[in-house]
């Protein structure tokens, strides 16, 4: 094993708890999603101000974890991009002028 490799492997499995404060940040991001998308379809006024700097900081913290541990956060991950694309697409139909 080279020195790279025993490096890599002697980190510390999740220092901190950094996977327990990532995962409250994605459970109030998706939260916040979600009010968000009942606000749009109510046709009510949203801020998303910050949005952008919530999830650098999200994917900050996941680039932070082990790999193992960052692995297995891919597919909630994936869902939370999956939820601001929906509501980005919900946005754009609602900010269409009527057709009729």
């Amino acid at each position: 094993m080279n020195p790279l490799e025993t490096a890599l492997s002697a980190q510390p499995p999740d220092p901190a708890g950094a996977s327990a404060r990532l995962d409250d940040a994605i459970a109030a991001l998706e939260g916040m999603l979600q009010v968000a998308r009942g606000l749009v379809a109510a046709e009510r006024p949203i801020d998303l101000a910050g949005l952008d700097q919530r999830v650098g900081r999200i994917c900050a913290q996941a680039l932070d974890l082990p790999p193992e541990t960052g692995r297995m956060l891919r597919p909630r991950l994936a869902s939370l991009l999956a939820a601001i694309e929906d509501l980005g697409a919900l946005l754009a139909h609602g900010a269409a002028p009527d057709e009729g």
